[in-house]
């Protein structure tokens, strides 16, 4: 029985993945690297993990935990192969204590579904990450994540009471305590946070929660001088307040979300912002003490307010800019490879004035940002993906960042983890301690199946380029498969970082990453690069795909993704892998000009009877300046609309005509099955509009609003 059917016989075979197109979905993260695991397994208790990993370890199988993706180190990428072990589903609330302070959860719970149900009872989880809307607890403890909030509140460690984790062999034990200390032991609980999966598997996590504060205020402040920025800072940290947030973004930074966001800021060379919250009075004056002091340090346009919308606007400009990176320009993206580091609180004008020298040095992009309060510096490289010589000098550059971080008693990760990315760096930091770390490693895991080759527990020191996703572009887009310089801007333009999950219909609906926007992404880039074929499986997914645009939507850096599936069904269709039930639909249209293959009498069946004895007789208008577009779906499916629709426009005194039996298919079907027959559909519909005199179409369809609206001007020849 092979590995497969054994993994069906603990968690039934529909939880089991072996198809390409699944597995390379899942084969990057946010980083520059990639790991295709030879099989997914969708877990859903603490049980099965235990049975998954008895057999990995008797069969010596490579074993690489997994929620939402949202790694910038390819700490959870299955780069030796083997299982990937998807916790996404075990989702669980299972318990909110606010009497004594806790909750218990399940790896898969999301950060932001944790904090809404604590909401209702008036208590909050502090650990934010950037990515809390779709961050997992499972991964926040596996890499101590922290976020803004992390001055006042701290990192996940400190909000870890107890864990429940299968290790190895598939032994599960239980760490901590909800007691609210202990000093009973080792401290088993705080060695497996920040482990990055590669001493257990975490399968429930109880967490410590605290009350919400009842009110909140920021203030932020613009410098031309990053030292009287620091010493501001320095000042009020050392006052006695304790600031929740306090961030801090340089000239180049500024620049960035300047443009994108059109926000009002003016030129400077550093932007504070600080949040308090607590009692409202005791906010109140700590934020005048705040407003005085940047003055002192000479800040400009000091300001501080408690209106929400306000702050809602800050904060999306700080949010912004992550994504905004990978829009500086057509093929260039953000870079995540030094650019997690942490410094003494002094020492963080010194470590900007240092990356900005970097930067000048090797002409390169970095742009630097981070969170002031806690020390930690965030050098993001912005680089053209396609352009060797810059992937060339970003590795001095990336070494002489890890130079600077050292020189000045820092760490090369604060909060985002080892994974790969650092992994060559980290003796540098650690030293002997790594070889402490591999004797855990050691007694553990002895057959090293749990994450291998990540956190420097490899057999070679490693390198920022191992296991690099984006070899295939440097050697030249144009002799790749090209989806035409716009397309391949939208694909270049994806970090993967998963927040497309929070509104794709049909990854809610399967929870497979080959059926979300980020797998589609990364499917696609494949193909554009030439590493993969057309293919049936590729046809399963991106022809399930409903090109709703929600995903663009809920993407940070707004990702046309239906215009890259689009291109990529265009080359399956040429291929011939149109499903059959879609090319039904094509063929229905060019036999009765409706994808239903429904009668043209039936398209005015439900016309109000005046209007449908005008079009019996011959009498309804030929011309006029408004023409109802009725299509398809209204026609012949949701049928209350076009009554509705017209017994209004009649009320409204508006003169109108109609194709009525003679009105045909927008083309909608047409166009995103990847045919090259929508242009002359186009044509041949707009001939017929042309023919009514008609200023302007009237359609109570989202569909031929949209390919009217927008796709016709592009393809039809009629005007």
């Amino acid at each position: 029985m092979n590995l497969m059917s054994k993994l069906a016989e603990i968690v039934g075979r529909e939880r089991v993945f072996d198809d390409l197109a699944e597995r390379i979905s899942n084969s990057r993260d946010m980083s520059v690297h990639q790991g295709v695991p030879e099989l997914i397994v969708h877990p859903a208790g603490t049980e099965e993990i235990s049975k998954i990993m008895k057999l990995a370890n008797q069969e010596k199988v490579p074993v690489t935990a997994r929620g939402s993706g949202t790694s910038v180190t390819g700490a959870v990428l299955p780069v030796c192969g083997g299982i990937l072990m998807d916790l996404s589903r075990m989702n669980k609330i299972k318990h909110i204590d606010k009497a004594n302070f806790h909750a218990v959860v399940e790896p898969g719970v999301i950060c932001a579904h944790l904090n809404a149900a604590l909401a209702k009872e008036k208590m909050f989880f502090p650990p934010d990450p950037g990515s809390s809307a779709i961050a997992t607890l499972g991964g926040m403890v596996s890499t101590n994540a922290s976020g803004l909030r992390a001055v006042k509140y701290g990192t996940t460690k400190d909000y870890v009471h107890a864990l429940e984790v299968v290790l190895a062999d598939g032994s599960i034990i239980k760490t901590g305590t909800t007691a609210p200390k202990t000093a009973t032991g080792y401290d088993l609980t705080r060695l497996l946070v920040n482990s990055e999966g590669t001493l257990g598997i975490i399968t429930e996590v109880t967490v410590r929660i605290l009350p919400l504060p009842p009110y909140t205020a920021f203030a932020m402040a613009l410098f031309d001088n990053l030292d009287d920025s620091g010493r501001a800072v320095t000042e009020i940290l050392t006052s006695g307040i304790q600031l929740c947030a306090c961030e801090i973004m340089d000239r180049a930074s500024l620049n960035v979300v300047k443009k994108r966001y059109n926000l009002d800021i003016s030129d400077a060379e550093a932007l504070i912002i600080m949040e308090v919250d607590g009692h409202k009075a005791a906010v109140q004056e700590q934020m005048i003490f705040i407003e005085e002091t940047c003055k002192k340090h000479h800040g400009m346009d000091v300001r501080w307010s408690d209106d929400p919308n306000q702050r809602a606007q800050m904060w999306q400009g700080r949010a912004g800019l992550v994504p905004a990176l990978s829009r500086l320009k057509p093929g260039y993206r953000l870079v995540p490879i030094s650019e997690d580091f942490g410094v003494p609180l002094t020492k963080i004008p010194e470590a900007i004035r240092g990356a900005q020298q970097v930067a000048a040095k090797y002409d390169v992009i970095i742009s630097t940002f981070g969170h002031a309060g806690d020390g930690n510096v965030h050098t993001t490289f912005v680089i053209d993906l396609t352009d060797k010589s810059q992937w060339d000098r970003l590795r001095p550059a990336s070494d002489e960042l890890v130079d600077l971080a050292m020189k000045l008693k820092g760490t090369i990760s604060a909060e985002h983890g080892t994974g790969l990315t650092r992994s060559g760096y980290i003796r540098r930091e650690l030293g002997q301690v790594l070889d402490v770390m591999k004797t855990i490693k050691q007694a553990l895991d002895p057959n090293n199946i749990l994450n291998p080759d990540k956190m420097g527990f490899a057999e070679n020191d490693g390198d920022i380029f191992d296991h690099f996703a984006f070899e295939p572009l440097i050697k030249g887009i144009a002799e790749a498969n090209s989806f035409g310089t716009d397309v391949n801007a939208e694909v270049l333009a994806c970090v993967q970082c998963g927040f497309c999950r929070n509104g794709c219909p049909t990854f809610s609906t399967t929870g497979l990453e080959s059926f979300n926007a980020r797998g589609r992404n990364i499917l696609a880039f494949q193909m554009m690069t030439g590493q993969l074929e057309p293919g049936p499986e590729l046809a399963n997914t991106l022809y399930r795909c409903t090109t709703c645009g929600t995903c663009t939507y809920f993407c940070p850096a707004q990702i046309k993704v239906p215009q890259i599936v689009k291109k990529a069904r265009e080359r399956l269709y040429q291929a011939g892998l149109l499903p059959e039930n879609y090319a039904a639909v094509l063929e229905n249209i060019r036999k009765t000009n409706n994808p239903f293959a429904s009668s043209k009498e039936d398209r005015v069946s439900s016309f109000p009877p005046d209007l449908r004895e005008a079009i019996a007789k011959g009498t309804l208008p030929r011309q006029a300046e408004t023409l109802l577009f009725m299509g398809c779906v209204p026609s012949y499916v949701d049928m209350k609309i076009v009554p509705s629709l017209i017994k209004n426009l009649s009320k409204a005194g508006v003169q109108f005509t109609a194709l009525a039996m003679n009105e045909i298919c927008c083309g909608l079907p047409i166009y995103l099955s990847g045919s090259d027959e929508f242009a002359a559909h186009a044509d041949r519909v707009m001939a017929m509009v042309k023919e009514t005199g008609a200023k302007e179409i009237v359609t109570p369809c989202a569909g031929c609003y949209h390919t009217l609206h927008d796709l016709y001007p592009g393809f039809s020849r009629m005007g």
